[in-house]
C-alpha cells in the first residue's frame, strides 16, 4: 500500500481507480441502465474510498471525489427515470451534503501539488500541510461516520428496486434530449460568456461536466466518427469522446479563475499570495472552448 511519507507527503504517486467505461445497448431499458451507470460510480468511489482511509493519499481522495460527482451526475442525466422517486432526490443530496468536506482538502491537494504552491517557504509550506492534516481528518470522520453509512445503504437500496421502477421509454431517446437540455445550456453561452457574472459562469461549467459525464456514460448507443479532434497526446478522438473532451476543455478553462481565487484565498492564511494572472486571457480561453464545443457536430444528432 503507498502512503504519503516525508518525500511525497501527499502520496502523490498512490496508484487509484479511475472511471471504468459502461457499455450501453440502445435495447436496454431505462432504469437498467441507470442501475448500469450508478453501479460503477459507486464502485469507483467505494474502492477510492477503502484506500483513502488508509493512504491519506492525494489521488485516492480525488478519485472518490470524482465518483460521487459522476454519481450525482448519473442521476441528473436519468432524472426522467427517477422523476417518480422522491427518495432518489434524497439519495444523491445526501450524498452532496455528506461529501463537501472533500473539497477543502482537495483544494489544499491541488495547490501543494501545483505551480501556485511553488514559491512556498518551508515555514508556509509546512502550515499548509497542517491544514491539510486537519482537512483529511475532516474527511475521514464523514467516511466512518453512521451517516456516511446509512447513505450508502440507501443508495444500494434504492439500485436493487429498479426491477419495479415504471417503464419510461426507450433509452436512445431519453440520451438524446438528456444530452441536448445539457448541450444547450452549455452552448447557449456562446457569445455570451464575457458579460456574464462569475456565478452565471461557474453554471456553465457545472452542465460542462454534466454534459462530458452525460456522454461517457451514454455514448456507445451512437456508432459515429463526427466530431473528430486531436489531443494533446497526438491521439485521434472521435464521436462521443471527442465531444466528452471538448466539453472538458470548457469545464477545465471556465475552472481556472475559480481555481486561482481559491489558491490566493489559501496562501493568505499564510502571509502569502497567489501570482497576478491575465483574467481576460483566461476569460477568452473559456469564450474558446465554449466556442469549439459550440461547432462541434453532436454525437447524438
Amino acid at each position: 500500500m503507498t502512503v504519503p511519507t516525508q518525500g511525497d507527503p501527499l502520496g502523490l504517486d498512490a496508484p487509484a481507480r479511475k472511471a471504468a467505461p459502461v457499455v450501453l445497448d440502445p435495447g436496454t431499458a431505462p432504469a437498467a441502465a441507470f442501475v448500469a451507470v450508478a453501479t460503477e460510480c459507486a464502485d469507483h468511489w467505494r474502492a477510492n474510498e477503502a484506500l483513502l482511509v488508509s493512504t491519506r493519499a492525494a489521488p485516492h481522495l480525488h478519485q472518490t471525489r470524482v465518483g460521487i460527482r459522476r454519481l450525482r451526475s448519473a442521476f441528473s442525466i436519468f432524472r426522467p427515470v427517477l422523476r417518480d422517486g422522491p427518495a432518489a432526490r434524497a439519495v444523491v443530496h445526501r450524498l452532496r451534503g455528506l461529501a463537501l468536506p472533500l473539497g477543502p482538502a482537495r483544494d489544499l491537494d491541488v495547490l501543494l501539488s501545483g505551480p501556485l504552491g511553488a514559491g512556498l517557504t518551508d515555514r508556509q509550506r509546512a502550515r499548509l500541510l497542517e491544514d491539510r492534516e486537519g482537512a483529511y481528518d475532516a474527511v475521514l470522520a464523514v467516511i466512518r461516520s453512521p451517516e456516511w453509512a446509512a447513505a450508502g445503504h440507501d443508495l444500494d437500496g434504492l439500485l436493487a428496486t429498479a426491477a419495479t421502477w415504471p417503464d419510461t421509454g426507450d433509452l436512445v431517446t431519453l440520451a438524446r434530449s438528456a444530452l441536448a437540455r445539457r448541450a444547450d445550456r452549455v452552448t447557449g453561452a456562446d457569445g455570451r460568456l464575457p458579460g456574464m457574472s462569475p456565478a452565471d459562469r461557474h453554471a456553465v461549467r457545472i452542465e460542462a461536466k454534466k454534459l462530458r459525464y452525460g456522454s461517457e456514460f451514454l455514448g456507445a448507443l451512437f456508432d459515429v466518427d463526427e466530431p473528430r479532434i486531436t489531443d494533446d497526446d497526438g491521439r485521434e478522438l472521435v464521436g462521443a469522446a471527442a465531444y466528452a473532451r471538448l466539453a472538458e476543455d470548457v469545464q477545465t478553462a471556465l475552472g481556472a479563475l475559480n481555481d486561482h481565487a481559491t489558491a490566493d484565498s489559501l496562501l493568505h492564511r499564510v502571509g502569502a499570495h497567489a501570482p497576478d494572472v491575465d483574467e481576460a486571457a483566461l476569460l477568452a480561453e473559456g469564450v474558446a472552448a465554449v466556442h469549439r464545443l459550440a461547432e462541434a457536430r453532436r454525437f447524438w444528432a
